[in-house]
């Protein structure tokens, strides 16, 4: 899809989203903190935790940030009580595409297990490690944030906020986006989004064990090129929109270590 400004500013700008924002009475320590070029930064945002590797600009990593927020608060006004997560993948995916994001790779697969149990921890360690590791850094700073969540307390900011929107019922949906720059190709995302599926009510997701015939983990993943002048020319629009969401839905990642 060839980026249109105008029809993108449009569509922001006229999209629905929820009525408000779900404060989870977790202020302290949620929304954007500090945002450096320097350095890796790691953000949940809604149901994706978002890792820049160094070298992104602070002013980009504001406006992907509000991108994806806004793609995901959208398709999930859109898809509303549909069960299927991957109907919100799509609907997310396509969201982006209209904001300046283009898809240049996707695939889609299900995690199949030998045994009668398959850790989702480990089963999604291995997924990234594979995706991930033609990016130089990326492995290494998205297994970070998976043992930052793993080890934190389940009262912190981030981890409140992880659990609170990746987790429906019996249905959990979220994703790991790793942002970096390819030279001479621009701004680039490896996209990776998982839904799993259970015959019970899930108490969690990430460290949850399926078991075999009662729970399936589906996976998409892709490489994403980002516009950056269609970022800066619509973080007007995108700051407008989301100003009373980005306290709710954003909380940056304290990481854990390798």
């Amino acid at each position: 899809m060839v980026f249109d400004q105008e029809y993108a500013q449009r569509f922001i700008v006229n999209a629905s989203l929820p009525s408000k924002p779900e404060l989870f009475g977790i202020d302290k320590g949620m929304g954007m903190p500090d945002l450096k070029t320097s350095s890796k930064q790691s953000l949940v945002v809604g149901s994706n935790v978002v890792s820049f590797m160094a070298g992104v600009e602070a002013e980009l990593r504001q406006a992907i940030t509000d991108s994806s927020l806004f793609a995901q608060l959208a398709a999930a006004k859109s898809v509303n009580a549909d069960p299927d997560p991957l109907k919100f993948f799509d609907a997310y995916f396509t969201n982006l595409a209209v904001l300046g994001w283009v898809i240049e790779e996707k695939e889609s697969m299900e995690l199949h297990y030998e045994g009668d149990t398959l850790d989702v921890h480990q089963a999604i360690i291995g997924v990234i490690t594979s995706f991930l590791s033609p990016v130089a850094g990326a492995v290494e700073a998205v297994l970070a944030v998976l043992n930052g969540l793993r080890s934190m307390t389940n009262h912190a900011p981030f981890i409140t906020l992880f659990n609170q929107q990746s987790r429906h019922d019996n249905i959990g949906r979220f994703q790991f986006t790793c942002i970096y720059s390819r030279p001479n190709q621009g701004l680039t995302a490896s996209a990776m989004a998982f839904s799993l599926r259970a015959d019970n009510t899930l108490t969690q997701v990430l460290f949850f064990k399926l078991q075999k015939g009662q729970a399936s983990l589906r996976q998409r993943a892709g490489v994403l090129s980002i516009d950056a002048y269609a970022m800066k020319t619509l973080q007007s629009q995108l700051n407008a929109k989301l100003g009373a969401y980005r306290s709710a839905y954003i909380a940056n990642v304290e990481l854990g270590t390798l």
